[in-house]
């Protein structure tokens, strides 16, 4: 476990393995721990490095968080990296639209970007827009009725329980990083200009899913085949194995 101080936080991170470096990148509430099924098959042959965003688990911020946290969490993956080195990147949900912004401006930092499900607004489907308000929810009726919404959402009913690391992680994605993600509209031009490699995944077992269907849109404005990986929007912690194994081969093509 190694911490970074970066402007209004300390961003901790670890690293295993050897091998090219390999960055993977957590998506919504989620800290580095959801990456656990699958570091250690990925460490056979990478450097790899997990981390907790800002805002997060064993990342604290300074203070109050502030306005523009999807640029402030994208310039956490900048300074992160220019303390690693250049990495591939693996970058599930909301952690791909942090992605975004960040290949946009640093692109000398990554080799190859692999973007699972990205969901990216312009791109979902026309239900989950028309779904429940989560952050207007969490703003007025509180965490409880927010989370409860949230995985009714995502087909989790009832709502498995928190503890308490995973409410103030929650609290945290409510509060900033899901209306920021939210309001997120990538830069099209430069994204298809940019040196690095951009690979959009889908799962295998998602399709039908707003974050599959938001992929599929993004990788077709991009002008990208979209790439399947085994399992659905979380098949690198349910399938790690077999998800392991394809993410090699995508990482060898470049």
């Amino acid at each position: 476990m190694t911490t970074l101080a970066v402007p209004g936080a300390t961003i901790t991170y670890d690293v295993t393995g050897t091998g090219p470096a390999l960055l993977l990148v957590p998506g919504g509430p989620a800290d580095a721990a959801v990456f656990t099924p699958i570091r250690p098959l990925l460490a056979a042959g990478h450097t790899v490095i997990t981390f907790d965003p800002r805002g997060l688990s064993r990342s604290p911020i300074d203070g109050e968080p502030g306005p523009g946290t999807l640029r402030r969490h994208a310039e956490d993956l900048h300074r992160l990296l220019a303390e690693t080195g250049p990495a591939d990147v693996l970058a599930s949900s909301g952690g791909a639209i942090t992605m975004l912004d960040h290949v946009v401006r640093h692109p000398g930092d990554v080799r190859t970007v692999v973007l699972h499900e990205p969901p990216v607004t312009r791109y979902l489907p026309a239900t989950a827009l028309d779904g429940p308000d989560i952050p207007a929810i969490f703003r007025d009726q509180g965490l409880r009725r927010a989370y409860t919404a949230f995985t009714a959402l995502m087909g989790l009913d009832p709502a498995p329980p928190l503890d308490p690391r995973a409410e103030a992680n929650f609290a945290y994605f409510f509060g900033h990083l899901m209306p920021a993600t939210g309001t997120y509209d990538p830069d099209l031009d430069a994204l298809r200009a940019t040196s690095a490699r951009l690979v959009v995944a889908v799962g295998e077992k998602s399709a039908g899913q707003p974050a599959h269907e938001a992929a599929l849109g993004l990788a077709a404005d991009l002008g990208l085949h979209p790439e399947p990986f085994p399992g659905d929007h979380g098949g690198f912690a349910a399938e790690p194995d077999t998800f392991a194994a394809h993410l090699r081969e995508v990482l060898k093509g470049h």
